[in-house]
Order: C-alpha cells, then structure tokens, then sequence
C-alpha cells in the first residue's frame, strides 16, 4: 500500500506530454521535478519521436537539472536541432562542459549556446579563437561575451579589437563591453571611436561599456546630449548606476525638462523605481501631467512605480503620492475593438537583410486586423528591428525603434492554444492587455511563453532571414498577399 501513491504518480506523469509537465511547474512557481516527473521526461528525451525529445530537453533546460545530466549528455548530438541547442543549454547550466564538435555545429544557436557553456564552465581555454570568425553575428557575439568572463585580456584583447571594428551592431557592441571588462581604462580609446560612429546601437553599447571604466562621468554626462534618443537613454541608464554627483540632476531634468523625449523620460522614470530616492519624488509628481500620448502607457507605468518606490509607507509623503495618483488612470484609453477579418492575408516583410512571409492567425482576430491596419497604413516601413536576442526573438515594429513607443492604441489580449515554436509571430506587452504595433518573432521554441502572450502569426518563408537580423536593421516594406 505504501507504494501505491507512488506508482500512481509515475503513471500521471507518464500519461502527459513534456511541455504539460513542464507547464504545470512553471505555472505553481516550482523549480524543480519530482522523481516520477523527472522519470517521465528522461523516457520521452529517449523518444523516438523528435517532437517528444525536444520538448523534454527543454523541459530540463530551463532549471539546473543534475539527476537527467547523462540524458543531456547523449542529446547534445541528437539529429534533431532542437535537442542539441536544449541540451547543450542545460548542460550550461549544470557548468558541465559539451563536446567539442558543438562549436562547429551546424546550426548557429547550437554553437552560440556551446560558447556560453564552455563559459559557464570557465572553459576559456577550449574556446578557439575562429569563433570570433564564424559566419553569424549571433556566435560572434557569444564568443564576446565568453571572452568578457574570462579575464584573459592577453589572449582575447586583439580578436576583441578587430571584432568591435567590424560591421553589424550584435557583435562589435559586444566586444566594446569585453574590452572595457577586460582593459579597463585601455579601452576607452577604442570606446571613444565607437561613440563617433554612425550606429545607434553601435553607440549605445559604448556608452553603456564607459560604466565599467574608471572616471567615466564626464563622458556619460556628454552621452546625454546625443541626438539619438536610444543613446542617450543608454547613457542616462549607465551615469545612474555610478557614483557621480551629476546622477540626480541629470534623472531630475529628464524627468521635467519641456521636450524630453519619452526614452530619457521612461528611463529616468525606472531608474528612479530603482534608486528610490525621496530627492526624486518632486521630479516624478511634475512629470505627471505631461505622461500622454503615444507610449504613454508604459511610461505611466514607470512613473506610478517610482513614486510608490521613493516614499516610505505610512507617511505624509506617501499620503500626498496616493492623492496624486488617485487621478492618474494606468491608462487614458479603453482596448481597442475592430471588424475580425473575413480571411486573414499573409504579410510580405522586406527588410535589409532579405524578405519573409507572415500567416495570420484565425485564433486572434483582433491582432489580426490591427496588425493588418498597420501594414496598410505604412506604419512598418523604415522602422528597425530594435531587439534581437540570442536563441530567443527579434522584436520591431516600434514607430521610436527603441521599444518605448506605439502607434497610440493598445490591445486587449486574446487567449490562444497556438504554441510558440520557432517563427511564431506574438505580440509584446508591458503588461496585461497593453498590446500594440510592435511584434515579436521567436526564433527557437520558446515554450515558457505559451499562453502568457498573445501568439497572432506564423512566418511561413523566409526564417533563415531571421537569423540574419540585427539591433537596427529596417524593415524596408511591409506589404499584404491576399
């Protein structure tokens, strides 16, 4: 009778696919499996169905794991892309160190994650120098970030060096952020060529490497007047994480000067949820009239949290923040609603790097057609992709290209069973119901955002396209194809 309970339990578990077991974890806020869940996910990892191992491997993927480290030792040459990249994940997590041959394999985000590995498991010295070579800036990057651990400024400054003077915006930015780590006040030549360059991204990440060098302020503070808005928020971000003296003032300005725009407004606004200095509280009452307007949503949101952060509870000052807040609604607009679609079309993205299709989906009429307005109305074209990140998404769509901005309406979310496998089209959000024009595109199986964002769209052509983007790369056109 005693082990009744028990085999019922490996029977349940058994009887469900690895993404339900995998869910019901993550849903309960548990990071961990019991041994009949962790039984069940080993004999599916063993599948003969890819579709089965995979999604067990990423199962084990997403917590460290160690009693499946002999699965993930076996999977991380599984024929199927999907296994590998999972398992050489997880192995990352474990600090176990994959094969070899994962460097060179022949899918790049199998490669990119091997890097960050052999990194987790201060393997520098196994890490080739050709990796700062390999075709894709995914990789490239990786082996930046490897190379920013490792504290091995002899052996990686000069692949460093010419890598942050390449082309593309991923890779160099990374190199600029492992050279500052690892040269210190020696990089900052290189950083101050960066921030004469034309790239905004390229810029940004020099500004945010100038943190890591010593007596940086003065040249933050000369981040703060750059034209661009993505850079100077960047600088803004990296001057308030110093000591500098010049933190408050700047945040304070930000926050009230006539013209600010919404990114240095919106940092200034986190920045001081973070900080939560009563010196800023004035600061963040006189920005409240003046939150409206495109992008105001998240900036509400930023403004409504920092108060709350700046003030302690129970006193006159926490008293005069509720008032001001009593009248100040999250949002100043109710979800838009529009006419389903009586088919949903395809949508043809031309970007800088190639073109790629888009099937809407059925299940979220009302993203459908908001986003089908959009493509008509021209809103895409010329926009960039603003965030792209490693074995995960791309995301664009931002009429600001910085992902502060919208197009001035906002989406209620639409539950669909639709899973976010690679190519998946879903919609970002700050937040329940908060979606908008911006969008995002998985580019591996992202399990763990099933059912928490709204999935509208599936990229039918075109994915190696994906894999090709970068931090400001433009979509040239977005077009429909009935």
């Amino acid at each position: 009778m005693l082990l009744l309970p028990a085999v019922l339990s490996a029977s349940v578990a058994l009887a469900q696919s690895p993404l339900d077991i995998f869910h019901r974890r993550l849903e309960g806020g548990a990071t961990f499996y019991t041994e009949a869940e962790a039984a069940a996910l080993k004999a599916a990892a063993g599948n003969s169905d890819p579709e089965l191992r995979w999604q067990a491997v990423y199962a084990v993927s997403r917590w460290a794991e160690p009693r499946l480290a002999d699965v993930l030792a076996k999977a991380q040459a599984d024929a199927d892309s999907r296994v590998r990249l999972f398992a050489v994940r997880a192995l990352g997590k474990l600090s176990g160190v994959p094969e070899a041959a994962r460097l060179s394999d022949p899918d790049l985000y199998v490669r990119a994650e091997a890097v960050s590995a052999f990194a987790a498991a201060k393997a520098f010295d196994k890490l080739p120098l050709s990796l700062f070579e390999d075709p894709s800036a995914h990789v490239r990057a990786a082996a930046a970030n490897a190379a920013a651990a490792s504290g091995d400024g002899s052996r990686f400054g000069p692949p460093l060096a010419r890598l942050a003077a390449s082309s593309g915006t991923m890779a160099p930015g990374q190199a600029l952020l492992a050279l500052a780590k690892l040269e210190g006040a020696a990089a900052r030549p290189a950083l101050e060529r960066a921030l004469k360059d034309p790239r905004w991204w390229l810029r940004a990440r020099a500004y945010e490497a100038a943190g890591l060098l010593p007596e940086a302020g003065k040249l933050l503070e000369s981040g703060l007047r750059d034209p661009d808005p993505r850079v100077a928020s960047q600088a803004l971000e990296t001057l308030a994480a110093s000591s500098s003296a010049a933190v408050v003032p700047a945040l304070y300005r930000a926050l009230t000067d006539e013209g600010s725009p919404l990114e240095m407004r919106g940092t200034a606004a986190d920045v001081a949820a973070e900080r939560k200095d009563p010196a800023l509280v004035l600061a963040l009452l006189a920005a409240l009239p003046d939150a409206v307007g495109p992008g105001a949503g998240e900036y509400r949101s930023s403004l409504t949290k920092a108060l709350r952060a700046s003030v302690r509870p129970g006193t006159t000052e926490a008293a005069l923040v509720e008032a001001a807040l009593k009248d100040f609604p999250p949002f100043l607009d109710s979800p838009r609603t529009l006419k389903p679609l009586n088919a949903p079309p395809s949508v043809v993205f031309e970007t800088e790097k190639g073109g790629f299709v888009v099937r809407l989906s059925t299940e979220a009429p009302n993203h459908a057609a908001a986003f089908v307005e959009s493509v008509t109305s021209g809103l895409y074209d010329g926009t960039q992709w603003h965030r792209v990140v490693t074995a995960f998404v791309v995301q664009g769509g931002d009429p600001r290209g910085s992902g502060w901005g919208d197009a001035g309406w906002r989406l209620a979310d639409e539950k669909t069973a639709a899973p976010f496998l690679r190519g998946t089209v879903g919609m970002p959000k700050a937040g329940p119901d908060t979606g908008g024009c911006q969008l995002f595109v998985s580019l591996v199986p992202t399990p763990h955002l099933d059912g928490r964002y709204t999935a509208f769209g599936r990229v039918t052509q075109g994915l190696e396209v994906l894999d090709r983007l970068e931090p400001g790369d433009k979509i040239l056109k977005a077009t429909l194809r009935r």
